[in-house]
Protein backbone atom coordinates (compact mmCIF):
# COMPACT_ATOMS: atom_id res chain seq x y z
CA UNK A 1 0.00 0.00 0.00
CA UNK A 2 1.54 3.62 -0.69
CA UNK A 3 2.65 4.89 2.56
CA UNK A 4 1.09 8.17 1.76
CA UNK A 5 -2.57 6.65 2.33
CA UNK A 6 -1.97 3.99 4.83
CA UNK A 7 -2.79 6.30 7.63
CA UNK A 8 -6.30 7.08 5.86
CA UNK A 9 -7.05 3.32 5.51
CA UNK A 10 -6.49 3.05 9.78
CA UNK A 11 -8.78 6.10 10.05
CA UNK A 12 -11.54 4.73 7.98
CA UNK A 13 -11.44 1.34 9.40
CA UNK A 14 -11.12 2.96 13.24
CA UNK A 15 -14.84 4.93 12.10
CA UNK A 16 -16.19 1.94 10.64
CA UNK A 17 -15.56 0.19 14.06
CA UNK A 18 -16.93 3.12 16.15
CA UNK A 19 -13.15 3.37 17.60
CA UNK A 20 -12.73 -0.58 18.31
CA UNK A 21 -10.73 -3.44 16.41
CA UNK A 22 -11.59 -4.16 13.23
CA UNK A 23 -12.72 -7.42 12.86
CA UNK A 24 -9.84 -8.39 10.84
CA UNK A 25 -6.58 -7.74 9.59
CA UNK A 26 -5.56 -5.63 6.76
CA UNK A 27 -3.13 -7.49 4.30
CA UNK A 28 -2.13 -4.68 3.19
CA UNK A 29 0.15 -3.40 5.81
CA UNK A 30 -1.50 -2.53 9.03
CA UNK A 31 -3.41 -4.86 11.59
CA UNK A 32 -6.23 -4.01 13.11
CA UNK A 33 -6.46 -1.06 15.61
CA UNK A 34 -6.79 -1.79 18.83
CA UNK A 35 -8.33 0.85 21.76
CA UNK A 36 -10.52 3.68 22.83
CA UNK A 37 -11.72 6.47 20.54
CA UNK A 38 -9.63 10.02 22.24
CA UNK A 39 -6.34 11.22 20.44
CA UNK A 40 -5.06 11.92 17.20
CA UNK A 41 -4.77 9.37 14.19
CA UNK A 42 -1.05 8.17 13.59
CA UNK A 43 1.11 6.18 11.59
CA UNK A 44 4.54 5.04 11.30
CA UNK A 45 5.92 4.97 7.41
CA UNK A 46 7.36 1.78 6.08
CA UNK A 47 11.39 2.29 6.74
CA UNK A 48 13.89 2.05 3.42
CA UNK A 49 14.34 -2.05 2.13
CA UNK A 50 16.73 -3.46 4.38
CA UNK A 51 15.72 -2.02 7.66
CA UNK A 52 14.86 -3.60 10.73
CA UNK A 53 13.64 -2.16 14.08
CA UNK A 54 16.49 -1.96 16.31
CA UNK A 55 15.10 -1.23 19.90
CA UNK A 56 11.05 -0.18 20.96
CA UNK A 57 11.32 2.94 23.84
CA UNK A 58 8.02 2.73 26.20
CA UNK A 59 6.94 5.21 28.73
CA UNK A 60 4.52 4.11 31.30
CA UNK A 61 2.96 4.37 34.85
CA UNK A 62 -0.20 3.51 35.29
CA UNK A 63 -1.08 3.09 31.20
CA UNK A 64 0.85 3.25 28.48
CA UNK A 65 1.95 6.52 28.06
CA UNK A 66 3.87 6.73 24.87
CA UNK A 67 5.53 4.23 22.51
CA UNK A 68 8.40 4.62 19.79
CA UNK A 69 10.50 2.36 17.38
CA UNK A 70 14.30 3.29 16.63
CA UNK A 71 15.36 1.46 13.18
CA UNK A 72 18.37 -0.05 11.99
CA UNK A 73 19.24 1.00 8.63
CA UNK A 74 21.54 -0.92 6.35
CA UNK A 75 24.66 1.50 6.05
CA UNK A 76 25.02 0.70 10.08
CA UNK A 77 23.15 4.21 11.25
CA UNK A 78 19.52 4.20 12.84
CA UNK A 79 17.05 6.58 12.86
CA UNK A 80 14.07 6.85 15.84
CA UNK A 81 10.32 7.39 14.55
CA UNK A 82 8.28 9.82 15.98
CA UNK A 83 7.12 9.41 19.96
CA UNK A 84 3.41 8.67 20.05
CA UNK A 85 1.68 9.97 23.23
CA UNK A 86 3.06 11.86 25.95
CA UNK A 87 5.89 12.53 27.76
CA UNK A 88 4.33 11.08 31.45
CA UNK A 89 5.76 7.64 32.90
CA UNK A 90 9.14 5.83 33.10
CA UNK A 91 11.37 5.17 30.16
CA UNK A 92 11.96 1.53 29.42
CA UNK A 93 14.01 -0.20 26.42
CA UNK A 94 13.20 -3.35 24.54
CA UNK A 95 16.21 -3.90 22.65
CA UNK A 96 16.20 -6.44 19.93
CA UNK A 97 18.49 -8.92 18.66
CA UNK A 98 20.31 -9.30 15.35
CA UNK A 99 18.13 -11.94 13.81
CA UNK A 100 14.84 -11.28 16.17
CA UNK A 101 11.37 -9.21 14.79
CA UNK A 102 8.07 -8.18 16.68
CA UNK A 103 5.35 -10.41 15.64
CA UNK A 104 2.68 -9.01 17.74
CA UNK A 105 1.54 -7.21 21.10
CA UNK A 106 -0.94 -7.66 23.36
CA UNK A 107 -2.11 -6.58 26.83
CA UNK A 108 -5.68 -4.95 28.40
CA UNK A 109 -7.39 -1.57 27.23
CA UNK A 110 -10.49 0.68 28.37
CA UNK A 111 -10.91 4.13 26.90
CA UNK A 112 -6.75 3.93 26.49
CA UNK A 113 -4.14 1.20 26.36
CA UNK A 114 -3.96 0.50 30.04
CA UNK A 115 -1.13 -2.35 29.53
CA UNK A 116 1.25 -3.95 26.46
CA UNK A 117 3.67 -6.64 26.03
CA UNK A 118 5.57 -6.70 22.59
CA UNK A 119 5.83 -10.58 20.65
CA UNK A 120 9.27 -11.57 18.81
CA UNK A 121 9.60 -14.55 16.69
CA UNK A 122 12.20 -15.80 20.01
CA UNK A 123 10.68 -14.14 23.34
CA UNK A 124 7.72 -11.80 24.88
CA UNK A 125 8.66 -9.26 27.03
CA UNK A 126 7.42 -7.95 30.15
CA UNK A 127 4.16 -6.33 30.66
CA UNK A 128 4.49 -2.58 30.23
CA UNK A 129 1.86 -0.18 32.14
CA UNK A 130 -0.42 -0.88 34.78
CA UNK A 131 -3.48 -3.09 35.90
CA UNK A 132 -6.81 -1.40 34.57
CA UNK A 133 -8.43 -2.20 31.33
CA UNK A 134 -11.59 -4.20 30.89
CA UNK A 135 -10.61 -6.26 28.26
CA UNK A 136 -7.64 -7.84 26.44
CA UNK A 137 -6.30 -7.47 23.42
CA UNK A 138 -3.82 -9.43 21.35
CA UNK A 139 -2.83 -7.75 17.71
CA UNK A 140 -0.83 -10.03 15.48
CA UNK A 141 1.12 -9.08 11.88
CA UNK A 142 0.49 -11.69 9.51
CA UNK A 143 2.73 -15.10 8.96
CA UNK A 144 5.96 -14.31 7.19
CA UNK A 145 5.94 -10.52 7.97
CA UNK A 146 7.25 -8.59 10.66
CA UNK A 147 6.42 -5.32 11.95
CA UNK A 148 7.73 -2.27 11.25
CA UNK A 149 5.89 0.82 12.62
CA UNK A 150 3.06 1.77 15.38
CA UNK A 151 -0.41 2.69 14.08
CA UNK A 152 -3.15 4.20 16.63
CA UNK A 153 -4.67 7.02 18.30
CA UNK A 154 -2.32 8.96 20.83
CA UNK A 155 -2.60 12.23 23.00
CA UNK A 156 -1.12 12.50 25.96
CA UNK A 157 -1.16 8.71 26.28
CA UNK A 158 -1.75 5.78 23.97
CA UNK A 159 -5.37 5.39 23.13
CA UNK A 160 -5.30 2.96 20.70
CA UNK A 161 -2.50 0.92 19.11
CA UNK A 162 -1.63 -1.64 16.15
CA UNK A 163 1.18 -2.26 13.94
CA UNK A 164 2.42 -1.45 10.44
CA UNK A 165 4.09 -4.63 8.88
CA UNK A 166 5.93 -6.13 5.44
CA UNK A 167 7.28 -8.98 4.36
CA UNK A 168 10.33 -10.50 6.05
CA UNK A 169 11.74 -10.34 2.66
CA UNK A 170 10.75 -7.06 1.62
CA UNK A 171 11.75 -5.77 4.16
CA UNK A 172 15.58 -7.15 4.69
CA UNK A 173 15.96 -7.46 0.91
CA UNK A 174 18.07 -10.15 0.22
CA UNK A 175 20.28 -8.52 2.86
CA UNK A 176 20.50 -9.01 6.74
CA UNK A 177 20.78 -6.57 8.84
CA UNK A 178 24.34 -5.58 10.24
CA UNK A 179 25.82 -5.96 13.80
CA UNK A 180 28.55 -3.44 14.76
CA UNK A 181 29.84 -0.16 14.88
CA UNK A 182 29.60 2.97 12.52
CA UNK A 183 33.16 3.18 12.03
CA UNK A 184 35.09 2.39 8.72
CA UNK A 185 33.99 2.40 5.30
CA UNK A 186 30.84 0.49 3.65
CA UNK A 187 31.26 -2.59 1.73
CA UNK A 188 29.10 -4.69 -0.54
CA UNK A 189 28.97 -8.31 -1.59
CA UNK A 190 31.67 -9.77 -4.00
CA UNK A 191 30.06 -9.14 -7.72
CA UNK A 192 30.10 -13.48 -8.61
CA UNK A 193 28.33 -15.39 -11.48
CA UNK A 194 25.04 -16.81 -10.60
CA UNK A 195 25.59 -20.31 -9.14
CA UNK A 196 28.71 -19.73 -7.47
CA UNK A 197 28.82 -20.87 -3.74
CA UNK A 198 30.89 -20.11 -0.75
CA UNK A 199 33.20 -22.91 0.21
CA UNK A 200 35.75 -21.29 2.58
CA UNK A 201 35.74 -18.55 5.02
CA UNK A 202 38.92 -16.59 6.04
CA UNK A 203 39.17 -15.34 8.92
CA UNK A 204 41.92 -12.50 10.49
CA UNK A 205 42.26 -12.36 14.41
CA UNK A 206 43.60 -11.05 17.31
CA UNK A 207 41.95 -9.72 19.63
CA UNK A 208 39.42 -8.64 17.49
CA UNK A 209 38.26 -9.52 14.02
CA UNK A 210 40.54 -7.89 11.63
CA UNK A 211 39.36 -8.60 8.17
CA UNK A 212 37.25 -11.44 6.09
CA UNK A 213 36.94 -12.86 2.63
CA UNK A 214 34.93 -15.25 1.25
CA UNK A 215 36.25 -18.03 -1.52
CA UNK A 216 33.92 -19.05 -4.13
CA UNK A 217 33.11 -22.13 -6.20
CA UNK A 218 31.70 -20.98 -9.74
CA UNK A 219 29.37 -23.09 -11.75
CA UNK A 220 32.41 -24.49 -13.87
CA UNK A 221 34.16 -25.53 -11.81
CA UNK A 222 36.79 -22.62 -11.04
CA UNK A 223 37.76 -21.44 -8.12
CA UNK A 224 37.44 -17.41 -6.76
CA UNK A 225 39.15 -15.53 -3.96
CA UNK A 226 36.90 -12.75 -2.76
CA UNK A 227 38.20 -9.02 -1.41
CA UNK A 228 39.64 -8.96 1.59
CA UNK A 229 37.06 -7.12 4.26
CA UNK A 230 39.24 -5.09 6.70
CA UNK A 231 42.70 -4.66 7.67
CA UNK A 232 46.21 -6.19 7.39
CA UNK A 233 46.64 -7.51 10.51
CA UNK A 234 45.76 -10.52 12.50
CA UNK A 235 46.39 -14.40 12.15
CA UNK A 236 44.76 -16.18 9.58
CA UNK A 237 42.57 -19.49 9.73
CA UNK A 238 40.39 -21.18 7.15
CA UNK A 239 37.18 -22.17 7.81
CA UNK A 240 36.59 -24.65 5.00
CA UNK A 241 32.95 -25.92 3.88
CA UNK A 242 32.17 -29.59 2.71
CA UNK A 243 30.44 -29.78 -0.95
CA UNK A 244 26.83 -30.34 0.55
CA UNK A 245 27.06 -27.50 3.23
CA UNK A 246 26.14 -23.64 3.03
CA UNK A 247 26.19 -20.86 5.48
CA UNK A 248 23.52 -20.08 7.22
CA UNK A 249 24.27 -17.12 10.04
CA UNK A 250 27.33 -15.52 12.29
CA UNK A 251 27.13 -14.87 15.69
CA UNK A 252 29.25 -13.16 18.30
CA UNK A 253 30.09 -10.14 20.22
CA UNK A 254 30.55 -6.61 19.03
CA UNK A 255 30.87 -2.86 20.42
CA UNK A 256 32.61 -0.06 18.13
CA UNK A 257 33.98 -3.11 15.82
CA UNK A 258 33.56 -7.08 15.58
CA UNK A 259 35.38 -8.64 18.70
CA UNK A 260 34.53 -12.09 18.03
CA UNK A 261 32.67 -14.27 15.24
CA UNK A 262 31.25 -17.59 14.84
CA UNK A 263 30.27 -19.28 11.51
CA UNK A 264 27.10 -21.38 11.36
CA UNK A 265 26.32 -23.66 8.67
CA UNK A 266 23.21 -26.09 8.01
CA UNK A 267 25.65 -29.08 9.31
CA UNK A 268 27.63 -27.33 12.04
CA UNK A 269 29.21 -24.55 14.33
CA UNK A 270 32.89 -23.17 13.87
CA UNK A 271 35.21 -21.86 16.18
CA UNK A 272 35.29 -19.00 17.95
CA UNK A 273 37.49 -16.68 15.92
CA UNK A 274 38.62 -13.05 17.61
CA UNK A 275 39.14 -12.15 21.30
CA UNK A 276 37.15 -12.13 24.32
CA UNK A 277 35.73 -8.16 24.17
CA UNK A 278 32.66 -6.63 22.82
CA UNK A 279 29.81 -4.85 24.96
CA UNK A 280 26.83 -6.85 23.44
CA UNK A 281 26.58 -10.34 21.34
CA UNK A 282 24.67 -10.53 18.30
CA UNK A 283 23.02 -13.26 15.88
CA UNK A 284 22.74 -13.16 12.04
CA UNK A 285 20.43 -15.33 10.31
CA UNK A 286 19.39 -15.71 6.57
CA UNK A 287 16.19 -16.56 6.05
CA UNK A 288 14.81 -19.89 6.25
CA UNK A 289 15.45 -22.25 2.72
CA UNK A 290 17.66 -19.70 2.07
CA UNK A 291 21.97 -19.75 1.83
CA UNK A 292 24.75 -16.51 2.52
CA UNK A 293 25.75 -15.79 -0.44
CA UNK A 294 28.21 -13.23 0.43
CA UNK A 295 29.56 -10.49 3.62
CA UNK A 296 28.45 -7.23 3.50
CA UNK A 297 29.31 -4.76 6.33
CA UNK A 298 31.58 -1.69 7.33
CA UNK A 299 36.05 -1.88 7.71
CA UNK A 300 38.59 -0.24 7.68
CA UNK A 301 42.08 -1.26 9.75
CA UNK A 302 39.67 -3.54 11.54
CA UNK A 303 36.05 -5.16 10.59
CA UNK A 304 33.90 -2.94 11.91
CA UNK A 305 30.36 -4.54 10.84
CA UNK A 306 29.00 -7.27 9.38
CA UNK A 307 25.98 -8.70 7.64
CA UNK A 308 25.27 -11.27 4.91
CA UNK A 309 23.87 -11.55 1.62
CA UNK A 310 21.75 -14.18 1.27
CA UNK A 311 19.94 -16.54 -2.09
CA UNK A 312 18.28 -19.74 -2.48
CA UNK A 313 19.82 -22.89 -1.53
CA UNK A 314 21.71 -24.33 -4.65
CA UNK A 315 22.91 -27.87 -5.83
CA UNK A 316 26.86 -27.94 -5.01
CA UNK A 317 29.29 -26.64 -7.96
CA UNK A 318 31.73 -28.70 -10.23
CA UNK A 319 35.01 -29.90 -9.15
CA UNK A 320 37.48 -27.43 -7.93
CA UNK A 321 39.69 -25.82 -10.63
CA UNK A 322 41.93 -22.60 -10.93
CA UNK A 323 42.10 -20.07 -8.51
CA UNK A 324 41.69 -16.33 -8.99
CA UNK A 325 40.88 -13.16 -7.00
CA UNK A 326 38.08 -11.23 -7.39
CA UNK A 327 39.60 -7.12 -6.59
CA UNK A 328 37.57 -5.37 -3.56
Amino acid sequence: MNRAILPAVIFALMLLSGGEAPVFAQKSGATEVVGGRGGSVFSDSEPQTGARVLEVRIRSGDRLDSVQMVIALRDGSSAANPRHGGSGGSLVTFRLDSGEYIIGLSGHYGDQIDSMRIHTNKRTSPLYGGRGGDRDYRVDVPSGNQAVGFAGRAGDNVDAIGLIFAPLQQAQGNQTALAGGRGGSEFSADEIAAGARVIEVRVFAGDRIDAIQAVYSLSDGRIVEGARRGGRGGRGEKFRLDSDEYIVGLSGRCGDQIDSLRIHTNKRTSQVFGGSGGSRDFQIDVPSGSQAVGFVGRSGRHLDAIGLTHGSVSTPSGQPGRLRRIRG
